[in-house]
């Protein structure tokens, strides 16, 4: 059997956010179903969205290389009474917490009852952005294997959500498509993932042939793959 191969032009997925947002859905296999799946989880995440954020701020401020980030940014946003503050003692109390609380929770929201269109794909892209001097914003620098540890985090934080209201005597569990909701949010994260570390890829470099640059040059084929794979395990693992 020969496969039809559909060729693609490797510069504009470094440039054109539609065509790079398409051929990541071509390749994972995001159809139109997942994405109502996606919005139908909405009345099963919704209640629950104020929770994740939480987890995932606590998590954030767990380890010293990922609460740095916010405690630098402190004088913006806290006043100067926090100039004398240290890591340690800097808490999930102070007005820029709450105000990137509210931030990531209108994100979430927004996965699940908004359009994927231009406008969403504005939105996948200004979350990778925001957190690197590439795209502007000199005073923030988050390293990617942050931004990844992240997105792992929220990943199984919102997987272990959809799975438990599956197993509970909640209105509705039972006729909730955990396996497929699953699925779907699995190939749209590693999308995310994949506009988040494209403000980290060197598109020139990975032309080069060498070692590092095919190391850089991997990033986008491989994340998209454990995407596919990630999806593929989570229904082996139900199906079981």
């Amino acid at each position: 059997m020969t496969i039809p191969l559909k060729e693609i032009d490797e510069d504009k997925l470094y440039t054109d956010l539609g065509y790079r947002y398409q051929y990541l859905c071509d390749f994972i296999g995001i159809t139109e179903e997942d994405i109502k799946l996606i919005h139908g989880s909405a009345s099963v995440l919704g209640p629950k969205v104020e929770g994740l954020v939480d987890a995932v701020y606590d998590q954030l401020f767990a380890f010293s290389c990922t609460k740095k980030v916010f405690f630098k940014e402190r004088g913006k946003h806290d006043g100067p009474s926090e100039d004398k503050a240290t890591l340690e003692d800097y808490d999930l109390k102070k007005p820029q917490i709450g105000m990137r609380k509210s931030s990531l929770k209108r994100f979430i929201v927004r996965l699940v009852t908004k359009p994927y269109d231009g406008d969403m794909l504005n939105e996948l892209d200004r979350m990778g952005r925001i957190h690197t001097p590439k795209g502007g914003r000199t005073s923030i620098n988050v390293e990617l294997i942050h931004m990844q540890a992240l997105m792992a985090f929220l990943q199984d934080a919102l997987v272990a959500t959809l799975f438990a209201y599956k197993s509970s005597s909640e209105e509705g569990s039972d006729k909730f498509d955990a396996v497929g909701t699953v699925r779907a949010f699995c190939k749209v994260l590693a999308v995310l993932n994949q506009f988040i570390s494209r403000w980290y890829e060197d598109p020139a470099a990975s032309r080069v042939v060498n070692s590092a640059s095919s190391r850089k040059s991997a990033i986008l084929p491989v994340l998209a793959l454990t995407g596919a794979l990630t999806a593929g395990l989570a229904y082996i693992a139900i199906s079981k």
